[in-house]
């Protein structure tokens, strides 16, 4: 058996946990099979293509099929004819009396592998008695199951891929798995040529949160297991339920240490030192370790165990496969291969590095370029790298020199938590824990708090022990409450989060450290934004004029960035993107995964609402990558991702990324988050129709801002939302008693910003659904000049959509297809993919009417459109992106064609519009 099929127990709970593409791949491969009567399977060890091949094996014989199986190993590629003996030895034993002698004599030599020398070798013979061999009954449907094809012997491919060219169409099946990363082309050999292959790829993050779900476990845990399986489902499930004496079960290190055996030892040895550089190229290897070839990487490659990146480099495929390989050398080994690479290294920094690991105990000298190493990546920007570097200068400095050990931890941990590596700060706060360096250790507790992020759960211990240890010093008291107010800020308690923000100003004033204090009332000047407080602006004008000296502020922290994020709730854009353009070269040269990701998210904002989608996008995905690297929660970014998506990708895609945003967030109980995310999922529900779903999700918003004391409604926009949503679903009364709630409370300030316009728009569609709706269009002209005075554009188009929904409503056609082409104009101009798709629909929807009864001139121009690309050969998907509609749409259109055409297929529909 080989290593993958102790997951055939997973099989029935895997489907949608371990393997969530397992049924999509089994209905492609038995329609493969149907429809070309053979399938290719490719993936990596352990990826399920045993799993998958079984299931195509069982399914067909429950359709009556008689089934081969065959599971070459290592080695029988080597014995000429052995597959194919295998093969033999499984049939019916009936079946030979029906061949002529001289055929039974051939097929007796195959199975008892003395082809040679007791008569000539050939092929010819073999296949022509096989073939008569299986032909022989009528009535017999075969499957031949070949787990494993690249051990297969060529002899026996050969005869197996005559056979299913030589038999009747449908008789002879094959269905063929190999193991490999990049080359299926071993599976070939017993394929005809145009079987179809599916290759079984990792899991995907976001796969990875769904399953970690399904069991019960954390989602927020997603990050570092994914990090550390690369996504491989049986090292997912390791890592996220380690084995215990009820549960047993392998272990990720065993895991993967099966994956590293399926290369062989000379491989291993070379993959043990690769393990040990950082980045490392195929030239850096063959310069470092000359007598290690190329053909060792591209095995390693082949399995899997690497993969290539741009630029000639390569990497491991999970962290775990890194440190299973890195361990398995020894000490004296390790030491080598570090000073070897020291010599090889083109970066300093790294090299330095390599240098210390590569000696127990260092010179001074070693010492003393480590620590300018680390200076060096901490200026460049890479602190992950600076605290890897302190960490093991600390470790080999003398118990003799305690205070430069002390400082090396501290500085590590500091530099840890600015890149977002809990990991590193907990390991530099246990070891200065074992000195009892009070103080010093306070320091490494709060950059383990900052590296958590938005990951609130098990903190409050860290700034109890912290702030015992921080007694009687104001500069460390003051760091404290400052972590304490951005906890309570998260966990939707601002009366708390100020008081402790407070503290930290009279702390910092006591410690005289005027960075502290201008961040402190930057934290202050937050609070009272989000609670309306009348000295919010006195507050942050407060911050701005204390001089910016002594130690530097994470960014996110200063009132500048604050400024900015003011800018953004008070639309005033051209503001926002000049200060945002000069603080992300800061956040870059930081080194502060938080501080950058925080600069990306404002800038993907900034550009959802000034309608550049396709920038917004870029900045969404870099601050969702930044996210995953420095292993934050990714509840913001996922966030970001739903509102760039719901712009200019797909709402489908967007309704995804807002439902993990959710999970996660409030896993972490982040209610700030939890919030955005509930407000991006409902909105997408909203517009796509689904108002019932949205006025429960928007309802959740409500009740979590209220839970907060949020009082200014310009900062998360979902009261015009859910005025909307309510009246779209028949709640008219409780709709106009928010709208006139609001009206009442709203102030100048927010009546002037792009919350204003919306209020305008979401009364339109009230007043629309209670029949008023000339005043509704009234309205909706005053939002759509405030959106325009305001640069909004993807908001000026969805009020001009609105519009025309409304006036097509008043059966006015020409002022409704007037406002659609506005929008259309708007949306496109943006690059509003999903908001374009929803205009083609409202806009080609009026083409029924009026429009010819009967044959194809009954067809309205969308939908003569959709249905020559769609008899052009293009998939549903592809012609949604040809026309640049949803899949949705382009389904919907394709049923009424089919409908008023009176046709089934898209070959009859290719026949009625296009006859010979």
């Amino acid at each position: 058996m080989t290593p993958e099929g102790s997951t055939s127990a997973l099989h029935e709970g895997g489907r949608t946990g371990l393997w969530p593409a397992f049924d999509t791949h089994l209905r492609a491969g038995l329609e493969a099979l149907e429809h070309h009567h053979g399938v290719l399977v490719d993936g990596v060890w352990g990826s399920g293509r045993t799993t998958l091949l079984r299931a195509l094996a069982h399914t067909l014989a429950g359709q009556g099929a008689s089934v081969i199986r065959l599971s070459p190993g290592p080695g029988d590629e080597r014995r000429a004819m052995s597959g194919l003996a295998h093969m033999l030895a499984t049939l019916p034993r009936n079946l030979p009396a029906s061949l002529h002698p001289a055929q039974q004599s051939v097929l007796h030599h195959v199975m008892q592998g003395d082809l040679a020398p007791a008569f000539p070798h050939d092929v010819l013979a073999v296949r022509l008695a096989t073939t008569a061999l299986l032909a022989s009954d009528d009535d017999t449907r075969w499957l031949l199951a070949v787990d494993d094809a690249q051990w297969l012997d060529a002899a026996s491919a050969d005869v197996v891929q005559h056979l299913a060219g030589a038999l009747a169409p449908g008789r002879f099946r094959t269905a063929v798995t190999v193991r490999t990363a990049h080359q299926p082309a071993s599976g070939h050999r017993a394929m005809t040529e145009h079987a179809p292959r599916i290759g079984i790829g990792m899991l995907t993050l976001e796969e990875t949160v769904h399953y970690l779900e399904s069991m019960g476990e954390r989602a927020a845990t997603a990050v570092p297991v994914h990090r550390d399986s690369g996504g491989h489902p049986l090292l997912v499930q390791a890592l996220a339920a380690p084995p215990t004496p009820d549960a047993p079960g392998r272990t990720a290190r065993e895991l993967a240490a099966s994956w590293l055996a399926t290369v062989d030892e000379e491989v291993r040895e070379t993959l043990a030192l690769l393990a040990l550089a950082h980045d490392p190229t195929r030239l850096q290897v063959r310069r470092t370790w000359p007598d290690r070839t190329d053909a060792h990487l591209a095995a390693a490659l082949e399995a899997g165990i690497l993969k290539p990146l741009a630029g000639d480099r390569i990497v491991f495929a999970a962290r775990a496969l890194q440190s299973e390989a890195a361990g398995s050398g020894t000490a004296f080994r390790i030491a080598a291969a570090h000073r070897a690479l020291a010599g090889t290294t083109p970066d300093p920094v790294r090299a330095a590095r390599h240098q210390l690991l590569g000696e127990d105990r260092p010179s001074p000298d070693v010492l003393d370029r480590a620590d300018e190493a680390a200076a060096q990546a901490r200026a460049g920007g890479d602190r992950a790298l600076a605290a890897d570097i302190l960490l093991a200068a600390a470790a080999r400095t003398s118990n003799g020199q305690r205070p430069t050990r002390l400082r090396r931890l501290v500085a590590a941990a500091e530099d840890a938590g600015a890149a977002g590596r809990a990991d590193l700060a907990l390991r530099a706060a246990d070891a200065l824990s074992a000195t009892r360096a009070g103080a010093a250790e306070a320091v490494a507790l709060l950059a383990v708090v900052d590296a958590s992020g938005q990951e609130l759960a098990d903190l409050d211990q860290l700034l109890l022990r912290a702030r015992r240890l921080a007694r009687g010093d104001a500069a460390l008291l003051a760091a404290v409450d400052m972590r304490s107010a951005i906890r309570h800020n998260l966990g939707g308690r601002p009366g708390e989060a100020r008081q402790a923000a407070l503290s930290a100003v009279r702390e910092a004033s006591t410690a005289r450290l005027p960075a502290l204090k201008a961040a402190a009332l930057t934290m202050q000047a937050r609070i009272e934004r989000i609670t309306a407080h009348p000295g919010a602006g006195r507050t942050l004008q407060l911050a701005l004029a204390v001089p910016q000296s002594g130690l530097p502020l994470p960014l996110r922290d200063t009132p500048q960035y604050l400024a900015v994020r003011h800018a953004l709730f008070d639309d005033r854009l051209d503001e926002a993107r000049t200060a945002l353009t000069g603080l992300l070269p800061l956040a870059e040269a930081s080194g502060s995964a938080e501080d950058l990701q925080e600069i990306l998210r404002s800038l993907a904002e900034l550009e959802i609402r000034s309608g550049n989608c396709a920038r917004a996008l870029q900045w969404s995905e870099r601050a969702l990558s930044v996210g995953r690297a420095a292993g934050l929660s990714l509840g913001p970014a996922w966030y970001t991702c739903a509102m760039t998506a719901m712009a200019g990708s797909s709402f489908d895609e967007a309704a995804r990324f807002a439902r993990l945003g959710v999970l996660v967030s409030r896993e972490a109980r982040d209610l700030v988050f939890t919030s955005r995310n509930l407000l991006a999922l409902g909105t997408v529900e909203l517009v796509t129709g689904e108002p019932g779903r949205a006025a429960a999700n928007l309802g959740k918003v409500a009740d979590l801002e209220q839970l907060q004391h949020v009082r200014d409604v310009t900062m998360l926009r979902w009261q015009p939302e859910r005025v909307e949503a309510l009246a779209a679903t028949g709640q008219q009364e409780p709709a106009a008693h928010l709208l006139n709630a609001l009206r009442r409370t709203a102030s100048a300030q927010a009546l002037a910003t792009g919350w204003g316009a919306g209020l305008d728009r979401s009364e339109a569609v009230l007043l629309a659904h209670l029949n008023r709706r000339q005043e509704a269009v009234v309205l909706l002209e005053r939002a759509g000049e405030h959106f325009h005075e305001l640069g909004l554009r993807l908001e000026e188009g969805r009020t001009h959509l609105t519009r025309g929904r409304i006036e097509r409503g008043r059966r006015r056609g020409a002022a409704a297809r007037s406002a659609g082409e506005r929008a259309m104009t708007l949306f496109e101009d943006a690059g509003a993919r999903p908001w374009t798709a929803l205009v083609h629909t409202f806009l080609y929807a009026a083409e029924e009417i009026g429009a010819p009864q009967g044959g194809p001139a009954a067809l309205t121009v969308t939908e003569r459109r959709v249905a020559d690309v769609v008899i052009s050969g293009a998939s549903n998907k592809e012609a949604a992106q040809r026309l640049f509609l949803s899949v949705k749409t382009v389904e919907a259109t394709l049923s009424r064609v089919y409908r008023k055409l009176d046709v089934r297929s898209r070959s009859q529909l290719a026949a009625v519009l296009r006859p010979a």
